[in-house]
């Protein structure tokens, strides 16, 4: 829709708008390993790892971010990664040999405005938009080959100083590819962050999707993640992901490094 493409013209407009407060860093590159299996509905296992590649330019209220991934995905041809995690396309029994395709993932653009501040007795809230650009190769089952656009609310609570309530809300335009009629998405979250100790945090996120295919069960995943804070602006985190339907991959393990500058 124009009216998600014009949000990111707003989102680009943020270096003129507001600089950054002096001493802060101003950029972060980030990157993860992600690997999850599952069968997704399937009668196969499907393993995928992605690996993103995320450059984030921070503002006074608002950041711009790309992500370049690497994605392999092993699976005998009944799903296509979509939305982030495989989604099964296919329909009954196959006997097909399960392969391994890779390559380049689709190229995500986002951003996020800061509609109100967190503080004390009071919240934060953030407009987010996201484009993702079909530059994964859709004959191997990587991608769409379509454009999607999504918008969203991003919501954070700081109940006292190690407790902070986490909840976010998203409306994907799912693009169809010939041949395959995918529904619109809505995400939801909610959770947690628990500060554990001066530099090490955990948070732990409950995920509901609606299925973005007739007869797909919704996605729903538990997540915890422990990150690290250590000097010069580096960060260290490791996740685990529970599947708790079967839209969703039975387990995922991510590694992750970020560092702002």
């Amino acid at each position: 829709m124009r009216i998600l493409l014009a949000l990111f013209c707003l989102f680009a407009a943020a270096p003129v708008l507001a600089a950054p407060a002096a001493g802060k860093a101003v950029w972060k590159f980030s990157t993860s390993f992600n690997y999850d299996t599952g069968e997704y509905g399937t009668s196969e296992r499907i393993t995928s790892v992605y690996i993103p590649f995320t450059l984030k330019r921070y503002f006074a209220v608002a950041d711009l971010s790309v992500t370049v991934p690497y994605l392999r995905q092993s699976s005998a041809g009944q799903v296509t990664w979509v939305g982030g995690k495989p989604v099964r396309v296919g329909r009954g029994n196959t006997t097909a040999a399960t392969s391994s395709e890779s390559g380049l993932g689709d190229i995500i653009l986002r951003g996020t405005y800061e509609l109100k501040r967190d503080g004390p007795k009071s919240f934060g809230l953030g407009l987010a938009g996201r484009l993702k650009l079909p530059t994964a190769d859709e004959t191997k089952g990587l991608g769409t080959g379509e454009l999607d656009e999504g918008v969203g609310l991003e919501f954070a609570k700081e109940i006292n100083q190690n407790w902070t309530l986490l909840a976010d809300g998203y409306f994907t335009i799912i693009g169809d590819p010939e041949g395959v009629d995918f529904y619109n998405q809505v995400s939801l979250d909610i959770g947690f962050y628990k500060k554990l100790d001066k530099n090490l945090g955990l948070t732990v996120l409950y995920e509901t999707q609606s299925a973005m295919v007739e007869g797909n069960t919704d996605p729903r995943s538990l997540s915890g993640s422990l990150s690290f804070s250590a000097r010069d602006g580096f960060q260290f985190s490791a996740g685990l992901t529970l599947g708790l339907s079967s839209g969703s991959p039975d387990t995922g393990l991510s590694l992750g490094l970020s560092r702002k500058f």
